[in-house]
């Protein structure tokens, strides 16, 4: 994979290999009106979707830190795009997480890059959670570092056809599970499975959850939030 575009932090740099057995790699983009859930903006405003999915974020990241603590050997790391907005996203999230843009010419190769950066310092599970899912919880997060021990890949399915979590070990990792999936429509799930079938890798699935792109989705979730 290539590598120009990522960010390498300097907790990394030297050694070449993480400590961690498990690495979560959160996918957000820098916090700037217009720039974030442009769907959801259409109806409610650009400052009102950004407050929104700073929200959104602050959720997913509670989760994360409650599943990090309950190990030693777990790390989160964040990966964001656009690669120039480093500052932005660290001054927003502040320390505490590997810092790593993303790179690559669609959301497949972004993703296909970030898993390939995680076993290249030495993760022996990655999974890749979304930032637009407010219902998460570590207990799902956890159940999908649970289904690597029995999978080669683990999803966590979204109800509008697409899937919030994606996830690998590094003995058998295929980009190819990210080749030709037209993405933001309703086949990207089914798509990715049939890949999975395609390469001969075992998959295992976690809850199915909502993720927020547009006015309606956010106001189905209303009565859970």
């Amino acid at each position: 994979m290539p590598g120009k575009g990522w960010i390498i932090p300097s907790n990394l740099k030297n050694s070449g290999k993480t400590d961690s057995k498990d690495v979560l790699l959160i996918f957000l983009r820098a916090p700037e009106a217009g720039q974030v859930k442009t769907r959801l903006a259409r109806d409610v405003g650009e400052d009102r979707a950004l407050a929104l999915y700073k929200d959104f974020v602050r959720a997913v990241l509670f989760a994360a830190n409650e599943w990090a603590r309950e190990e030693g050997k777990r790390e989160i790391w964040i990966c964001f795009c656009p690669a120039e907005k480093k500052a932005l996203v660290r001054d927003w999230l502040g320390d505490g997480y590997t810092y790593l843009a993303q790179f690559g010419r669609d959301l497949g190769e972004r993703m296909a890059a970030a898993l390939d950066r995680a076993f290249d310092f030495g993760a022996q599970k990655a999974v890749i959670l979304g930032s637009d899912v407010p219902q998460v919880c570590a207990s799902h997060i956890e159940d999908a570092f649970a289904a690597l021990d029995e999978n080669e890949v683990v999803l966590g399915p979204s109800l509008d056809g697409g899937y919030w979590l994606i996830g690998a070990r590094p003995e058998r990792f295929s980009p190819e599970i990210f080749a030709g999936v037209d993405w933001g429509t309703p086949a990207v799930f089914s798509r990715t499975l049939e890949l999975c079938r395609k390469n001969n890798l075992s998959h295992g699935e976690v809850a199915s959850l909502q993720d927020v792109d547009t006015l309606a989705d956010f106001q189905s979730l209303q009565p859970y939030l």
